[in-house]
């Protein structure tokens, strides 16, 4: 069988394809002996938009990245850019610009010679192609420093520049802030977002952290095991898990048994909660802390009592630890604003009342605790 012709992806002659087929996984696996990496991987980029490939260590994020950068061969599937086969293409024939966790910059390179080291242009418009993304990472005049004198949150915007060097179709990033103190790194996310805005590349970011994740995506894409386990807006993960996988790794979750009657309503301890579920028999309920209610006084309207076991102060809210009055086993977790009504109540030892609204709640028939 012939080797397939190694020409670099000519975007601007890329034959027409569907907007959010313009990056294109389809079926990717991959195997390190006899551990499954990735197990079957369909996932759609729209040109210009941000993903983050989510999950824990080992769930497979790393090793999509790296097939798509050309630095691992998938065992099986496809992989498309722009309406062109990319899966067998070498690294500098795929058109990207790559930032690693570890920056990797040559130390005995000045700023200007990292950044401009892939450019084959003339000097003078390297030099001016320097400046101009030197200024657009906010270094401007940092040409002839050294990597050893600039701090973490500099060497990355290095980093970030030199991959924006050529103008490549695609940005990835390999948990690119992990490595920086919270501050500077809350600091960076907000200007990575805004420049990716202001370029419209293509981006895919592997990342660990869900607050990261949430912050910056357009798209997320929770893996697990090798496989994509939900696909969706920031929203939509963190409101409407597909799986009590994604519930659990992304935010702080309640899990509630409940029982659901041929009635089809779903009751802890005879007190409705949801209505017209599908279904019967054993289930489980999920909702977000912020959704748990503690009022200030009983009504018909908040039939659930709750003891409250803990309150931790956490700045912008305080939460509290909440044990069912029927049923001392089942705890949750609540989390309240200044402004809350049910604050006063929050005294541990204290008997509240609590809603859950059936609005926030999500059912997840036939999972156990």
């Amino acid at each position: 069988m012939s080797k397939p012709q190694e020409l670099p992806v000519d975007i601007a002659a890329a034959k027409p394809v569907a907007a959010a087929d313009w990056l294109r996984f389809a079926g990717i696996s991959k195997r390190f002996g006899s551990f499954t990496a990735l197990n079957g991987v369909d996932l759609n980029v729209r040109k210009g938009e941000f993903v983050c490939l989510l999950g824990p260590s080992g769930c497979g994020k790393t090793t999509l990245l790296r097939i798509l950068a050309g630095l691992e061969s998938q065992d099986g599937g496809t992989l498309s850019l722009a309406g062109h086969d990319i899966g067998h293409l070498p690294p500098a024939k795929r058109d990207y610009g790559i930032v690693f966790q570890s920056y990797a910059l040559f130390p005995n390179l000045t700023v200007a010679g990292i950044i401009g080291y892939g450019l084959r242009t003339g000097r003078a418009a390297r030099d001016q192609r320097v400046r101009e993304l030197l200024a657009l990472v906010g270094l401007p005049g940092s040409e002839d420093k050294y990597p050893a004198q600039l701090s973490g949150g500099q060497q990355q915007r290095v980093a970030l520049a030199r991959a924006l060097a050529t103008s490549p179709s695609l940005l990835l990033l390999d948990e690119p802030l992990s490595a920086l103190d919270a501050k500077v790194r809350e600091h960076l996310r907000r200007e990575l977002r805004t420049l990716q805005q202001k370029l419209g590349v293509t981006t895919l970011m592997v990342t660990h952290d869900q607050e990261e994740a949430l912050a910056l995506a357009d798209t997320i894409a929770v893996m697990n095991q090798g496989r994509i386990e939900q696909v969706g807006t920031p929203e939509q993960i963190y409101r409407q898990p597909a799986s009590r996988f994604v519930a659990e790794f992304v935010g702080k979750a309640n899990w509630l048994p409940v029982q659901v009657g041929e009635d089809r309503v779903a009751r802890i301890n005879e007190v409705p909660l949801m209505f017209d579920v599908p279904g019967s028999g054993a289930a489980v309920l999920f909702c977000r802390p912020e959704d748990v209610c503690v009022d200030a006084h009983w009504s018909p309207a908040t039939p659930l009592m709750a003891y409250v076991e803990r309150v931790d102060f956490l700045g912008n809210v305080r939460r509290a630890t909440l044990s069912l009055s029927a049923a001392r086993h089942i705890s949750l977790l609540a989390d309240m604003a200044p402004h809350d009504p049910g604050l006063v109540n929050l005294v541990p030892g204290q008997l509240v009342p609590i809603r859950l609204p059936a609005e926030r709640l999500r059912l997840f028939a036939g999972v156990g605790l």
